[in-house]
């Protein structure tokens, strides 16, 4: 495997690409160690588990401790919502609640609801209620995901 190392103080993010052939054993051993820099610890009755950001539908503080919700099951992190959404924010998560932020890639619908609510039905069926004060955050991150979409499809 051929590796290349190239220095470019003009480029404004780092990025790692990598070029292959077929799946490879190797392959996926590389994925993954690019992803392990983006997953937290999620902590269970039975144990911890690496979690995936993109993995989690929403994320909810109860009695100040933030639980991460997947598709059928619950971790506590070890994260305040704050910090959280800080690093990991750019990967599709916005507040909607004091205590709440979703997913924004595992929304399927959003309805409108009473007093200027929306509801958020969740990929899984979940219904969460997006409070009015977080309104406008949340419709600009739905308009930056789709000017990103229509910018791949030019």
């Amino acid at each position: 495997m051929k590796v290349n190392y190239l220095k470019e103080p003009s480029i404004k993010e780092d990025h790692v690409d990598v070029h292959y052939r077929k799946e490879s054993e190797t392959i996926d051993v590389i994925r993954d160690f690019f992803l392990s820099f983006h997953s937290v610890i999620g902590k269970k009755e039975d144990g911890m588990q690496k979690i995936h950001p993109a993995s989690i539908f929403y994320l909810e503080v109860v009695d100040r401790k933030l639980f991460a919700y997947k598709e059928k099951e619950v971790y506590q992190l070890d994260y305040s919502l704050r910090r959280f959404l800080d690093c990991f924010g750019a990967e599709g998560f916005v507040q909607i609640g004091k205590s709440m932020a979703v997913n924004i890639y595992k929304v399927s619908r959003v309805k409108a609801d009473i007093n200027m609510r929306l509801r958020l039905v969740m990929d899984n069926g979940e219904i969460l209620i997006l409070n009015r004060s977080y309104k406008k955050a949340f419709l600009e991150a739905l308009q930056r995901i789709k000017e990103v979409c229509d910018e791949n499809y030019k």
